[in-house]
């Protein structure tokens, strides 16, 4: 650079080389030494610095590699969880909809036994009450019997005539019912 601005201080000669080669010698001199120094100092400082930021550069990508394989065994694992809850929640329905009808049988089956139930004791109220009509009426026919056999008793039969005629009439109306 000294060269150049001693060029540059010259006025132009119409030569590539200045006029006085002593001039020459000393830029070329001064040069070697400018270069020296920065080929021994300051080199291996950018050097070291440019080595510094590449393996940097190398820390943070091997960083970034080992972020991005944790953030990918992380999606796996979710992606797992979630392919466990999903067949969870299906075992979960499969098992409520078995229970349900589960559920519907035993409330069929129960209606079916209260409703057995309600017929049989149906059928019990009904047997009690042809009983009880039955007896309602064989007193009732009884009551008229009496009443019937006294007054033809009264008319011209005997107290022993009387009670056979009754207790035949109350067999035969015990019979038919």
């Amino acid at each position: 650079m000294m060269a150049f601005l001693t060029f540059a201080a010259e006025g132009p000669n119409g030569q590539f080389i200045p006029s006085d080669v002593k001039e020459l010698y000393f830029g070329a001199a001064a040069f070697a030494v400018v270069l020296f120094f920065l080929v021994t100092k300051l080199f291996p400082v950018i050097s070291k610095a440019l080595g510094a930021q590449g393996d940097k550069v190398k820390a943070e990508l091997e960083a970034a590699d080992a972020a991005q394989k944790a953030a990918d065994a992380e999606v796996a694992a979710l992606k797992a969880k979630l392919g466990n809850a999903q067949a969870d929640a299906e075992q979960m329905v499969a098992e409520a909809k078995a229970q349900a009808e589960r559920l519907g049988v035993d409330l069929a089956a129960r209606a079916e036994a209260d409703a057995a139930a309600v017929r049989a004791r149906a059928q019990a109220d009904a047997e009690a009450m042809r009983a009880q009509a039955g007896a309602d009426l064989q007193a009732e026919l009884t009551t008229k019997a009496l009443a019937i056999a006294e007054e033809v008793a009264q008319a011209n039969l005997d107290d022993a005539t009387q009670a056979q005629l009754i207790d035949q009439y109350i067999d035969q109306v015990g019979a038919s019912s």
